[in-house]
């Protein structure tokens, strides 16, 4: 009789990690917590936004993927006024960009993305947020 209770105890146990392990991994999976097009026409144009990292997450990555047109561009993620992270680039040949994984700890943050240029732009400029061992 000890015995059985000792399994089930044990089965319990397995149970209660194995959903508690589940249910962490699919709170911290990768996901796109912004995803806008984005398209501008000739001279100078900034779209804004903002967005909230997930408690449980910690890491975030920018992507642009370009459709068409070539013009100068920046992107950059600020908490308040602090500037959290930014990159320019001249897009021409590229067909996308990919930041690395950049430390960002849960809390809201606001977006910008703007261009400058003789030329359109038209792209999909989206953050995925992730966490634990992704």
């Amino acid at each position: 009789m000890a015995k059985s209770k000792t399994v089930m105890a044990v089965a319990a146990i397995i149970i209660v990690l194995a959903v508690a392990f589940a249910i962490y991994t699919g709170a911290t999976y990768p996901r796109n917590i912004v995803n806008i097009p984005v398209s501008f026409t000739v001279g100078a144009d900034v779209t804004t936004g903002s967005f909230d990292q997930p408690i449980l997450n910690d890491q975030v990555q920018i992507q642009v993927a370009f459709q068409s047109g070539a013009a100068l561009w920046e992107a950059r993620i600020l908490r308040g006024d602090q500037l959290i992270w930014e990159h320019s680039a001249a897009q021409g040949e590229q067909q996308s960009y990919n930041s690395g994984w950049i430390q960002l700890p849960s809390g809201s943050y606001n977006f910008t993305f703007g261009t400058i240029g003789i030329g359109s732009l038209d792209t999909t400029f989206s953050i995925t947020s992730k966490g634990g061992f992704w």
